[in-house]
């Protein structure tokens, strides 16, 4: 290639190099993205290749014409020397050594060509796959890019929410640094503390702890937990800036930007709550005294018991300042008191004050029947006008009185003293415990005349018995108290006792259906005289039960001839099916039979009697019952005969 020709290449290779460079710069201020640019660049490059391939193309075509020509030129040569001066065999060596290095310079350069064609086609190809790839990866780009876009705009959004949700949440939200001081705090710490943010930001969360609970939290241990185990519920009470307190509870949980070394704190006003759940407690507790006394009320048969277990209730268990129950009978113009109890009463001359409460007391303070509660001087006054000066009483809040009506019996009243002001609740309990009160004592008045009824009927019936047989005169009262001194010794009850006492000298009230033949016959019975005296259990049964008698006195008299080992009779019941009223009775029964006259033989000493229990134990008695009677008669000095 002539000189010409080079330049021309040349120049064109570098106008192809500034256009390329020039497209480059287009390309990249044009684009979007840096991988819009590389895409650019990628298929630029690739053109650039192809113009460049293009070229050394046509720079090897026109090479291989030059050879040409020169290989023509050659021949001209040769002919023409041919024709002048040189001989035949030198032009044609020359000429074969020409064709030779053309042919051979040809082959070289299309090899050349071949193996650079094959090398762009490959590159060619390759970068059409990269290029492709780019392109796939580039739309997923695109994909991606506008996913992510959209989950930024969600975050933010939600962030927004959160912060929101965080600055205006009533609960009081902190975050606390890795040493337990304040980074961050919501408004709900002006609401409920009263302090304002950046009051309270950088300093120590243990300043706004009760004075009382600062040396029990522990930051560093309540961090360690958190770390390792999430979520911590505490319940502990912090002060307002006015220096009250209130009780809070609150939740510890890791803050999701510290990436462990923070900690959130969501803090709930729980004072009201606590506050109800004292009151629940305590209202319950009050529901189980009110329960107790209720119970304890009921078994109470004396008069004296159930005043004194209501007024100890209500100052002992209830915590009253003092409580009072006053009686009165129709004829009485004053109440007289009848039980009283609390501190109020252990101050000097505090009592005698309250004998001045008249029986009228709903005219002197113009009451409600249900009960009310007066000051201190409301409840003074009437009292100094109705019965002069009164000086020196000792203060209080306030008094409830709630008076107690009887039936005709006349009637009560409670006054219980208080050295703070009543709720209602606390007015509630104290007309549950009136009432109740009431209910208890026109209970054992009515069953104190019940018992009078009784036992103006059993000392008929006595009477009538006693009046018939001259030999069972006493008898009934002693087997009445020898049960009653057997079931004390073993621990009963008083209503028990006193069921035992009355089973006694009823047991055999049904022998006045016997005919008088067989009862005082002083020989021995036949086996029918027999059978027909095995029937006074039934008839006092049937005389008995209309009266009302309790289910225990009825079973005692009734099964009072029936065994342990069960040979007794009317039913030959044994020990299991008695209960131990009916073997009390059989064992006083029989031991004052022995030591008593009958028409047919003498008394027994008491020491043939106690040697024939002891014989019979385990099978006419039961042998505790025997060992009880056995040590009474032993530890007597005057045996009870």
């Amino acid at each position: 290639m002539n000189r010409n020709n080079k330049r021309v290449l040349y120049i064109i290779c570098f106008f192809i190099f500034i256009f390329t460079l020039l497209w480059l710069i287009f390309s990249y201020v044009t684009s979007n993205s840096h991988f819009a640019f590389f895409t650019w660049l990628s298929g630029d490059l690739l053109l650039s290749l192809l113009i460049t391939s293009l070229i050394i193309i046509i720079f090897l075509i026109s090479r291989y014409n030059s050879l040409i020509r020169e290989l023509n030129r050659s021949f001209k040569k040769i002919n023409n020397s041919d024709n002048d001066k040189h001989p035949a065999e030198s032009k044609r060596k020359t000429l074969l050594h020409a064709i030779f290095d053309i042919s051979y310079d040809i082959g070289r350069i299309t090899k050349d060509i071949q193996k650079q064609i094959r090398e762009l086609n490959e590159r060619s190809a390759e970068l059409d796959r990269k290029n492709t790839k780019l392109n796939n990866a580039y739309k997923q780009l695109e994909t991606s890019y506008a996913q992510l876009q959209a989950l930024m705009e969600q975050l933010k959004e939600s962030e927004q929410r959160y912060h929101s949700l965080v600055i205006n949440i009533p609960d009081i939200v902190l975050t606390l640094d890795s040493h337990g001081r304040i980074t961050f705090g919501n408004r709900a710490c002006r609401d409920i503390l009263n302090f304002r943010r950046h009051d309270i930001v950088g300093k120590p969360f243990q300043c706004f702890i009760h004075d009382d609970y600062v040396s029990t939290f522990n930051y560093g241990k309540l961090k360690q937990l958190v770390q390792e185990k999430g979520e911590q519920i505490i319940q502990i009470p912090l002060k307002r800036k006015n220096g009250t307190i209130i009780q809070t509870e609150i939740k510890f949980t890791p803050a999701l930007e510290s990436r462990g070394s923070s900690i959130q704190a969501i803090i709930r006003d729980v004072t009201e709550q606590k506050l109800m759940e004292n009151k629940l407690v305590e209202n319950n507790r009050r529901l189980e005294i009110i329960n107790g006394f209720s119970q304890k009320i009921s078994s109470a048969l004396e008069l004296p018991d159930i005043y004194r277990t209501c007024v100890k209730t209500l100052t002992e268990l209830l915590g009253f300042y003092g409580a009072i129950y006053f009686m009165a009978e129709k004829k009485d113009k004053f109440y007289r008191i009848a039980e009283y109890s609390g501190d109020y009463f252990k101050q000097s001359d505090s009592l005698k004050y309250f004998s001045y409460i008249h029986r009228d007391i709903s005219s002197l303070y113009n009451r409600n029947k249900d009960g009310t509660v007066l000051g201190f001087n409301t409840f003074v006054e009437p009292l100094i006008k109705e019965h002069g000066k009164i000086v020196n009483i000792p203060p209080f809040e306030a008094v409830y009185i709630q008076e107690l009506k009887m039936g005709d019996t006349g009637s009560g009243l409670l006054l219980v003293i208080t050295n703070k002001a009543l709720s209602p609740e606390e007015f509630d309990i104290l007309r549950s415990i009136g009432n109740t009160a009431a209910v208890a004592v026109e209970n054992s008045i009515y069953l104190t005349k019940s018992k009078n009824s009784y036992v103006a009927t059993f000392d008929a019936l006595i009477t009538a018995v006693e009046a018939r047989d001259q030999y069972t005169r006493g008898h009934l009262q002693r087997v009445s108290a020898f049960a009653v001194r057997i079931a004390k010794e073993m621990g009963m009850n008083k209503e028990q006792i006193e069921e035992l006492r009355i089973a006694g000298i009823l047991h055999d009230v049904g022998k006045i259906g016997i005919s008088d033949k067989i009862l005082l016959k002083k020989g021995p019975l036949t086996k029918e005289e027999y059978e027909e005296i095995k029937k006074h259990p039934a008839i006092s049964n049937k005389i008995l039960h209309p009266i009302g008698l309790s289910d225990r006195i009825l079973k005692a008299i009734a099964f009072h001839h029936e065994r342990f080992d069960g040979r007794g009779y009317p039913f030959g019941l044994s020990n299991e099916s008695l209960g131990p009223e009916p073997q009390i009775i059989a064992v006083a029964d029989a031991f004052d039979a022995m030591t008593s006259k009958r028409p047919y033989r003498e008394p027994w000493s008491v020491a043939e009697a106690i040697r024939e229990l002891e014989a019979n134990k385990g099978s006419q008695f039961h042998p505790d019952i025997v060992d009880v009677m056995l040590k009474i008669q032993r530890n007597r000095v005057k045996p009870l005969i």
